[in-house]
């Protein structure tokens, strides 16, 4: 079984995480399910946005008169 490590976002320690238990071992704090500054996180945004901005160029070029 692998165990996965959570960091505490507020005292920053590597939790283990097992079974049921989701609070730091270190200062009591909830774990959260998944870090805010996380990579993963930063490209969904971007892909998203990046989309969003070409469907709109590509409206705009139709709409637009010439």
């Amino acid at each position: 079984m692998s165990q996965t490590t959570k960091t505490c976002l507020f005292c920053q320690t590597e939790n283990t995480c097992e079974g049921e238990k989701n609070q730091c071992q270190h200062c009591g704090m909830e774990l959260p399910d998944k870090h805010p500054n996380d990579r993963n996180t930063g490209v969904r945004f971007f892909f998203k946005a990046f989309w969003l901005i070409a469907l709109f160029c590509i409206v705009m070029v139709f709409y637009l008169p010439r």
